[in-house]
């Protein structure tokens, strides 16, 4: 049985006896293996970065382009507001595949993000549309 509460602008779910914030943030750390995905990527309250083999992506202010939190399948897409000198990606989603197992994508531009189910974009071989996707798990 579910149910909302409002708490002083905060609504809340009440799942047989849990309770759950409706707008609490994602956070996790998540670690990757691999050549080119090696190292991890770092989602705060207000920060996310990815540090890998080939693209070291500094801290950086985010905005969520896209958020679900179906039990067992999560997922949130973030857009990352300033890239350091070195960070190949602008957009990175990362989708819950199991228990710990996650996906992490690095899309280049927006656009690359909002065109990825396009055949066009999904089977091009333009540098500008390549897509990083790394197996990862998360720690915590």
């Amino acid at each position: 049985m579910q149910r909302a509460r409002a708490m002083g602008g905060l609504v809340l779910w009440l799942f047989a006896g849990t309770v759950m914030a409706a707008d609490a943030p994602f956070t996790g750390a998540f670690n990757g293996t691999g050549r080119a995905c090696s190292g991890g990527v770092y989602i705060r309250e207000k920060t996310v970065e990815w540090i890998s083999t080939y693209s070291i992506c500094k801290p950086s202010r985010y905005e969520v382009l896209a958020k679900d939190s179906t039990a067992g399948h999560q997922r949130i897409a973030v857009h990352i507001k300033s890239r350091s000198r070195r960070c190949l990606y602008e957009v990175f989603e990362m989708e819950q595949t199991s228990t710990y197992g996650w996906n992490i994508n690095g899309y280049q531009s927006l656009a690359s993000y909002r065109n990825r189910a396009l055949p066009d974009w999904r089977n091009s071989p333009l540098e500008e549309r390549l897509i990083l996707s790394c197996p990862m798990v998360r720690l915590n």
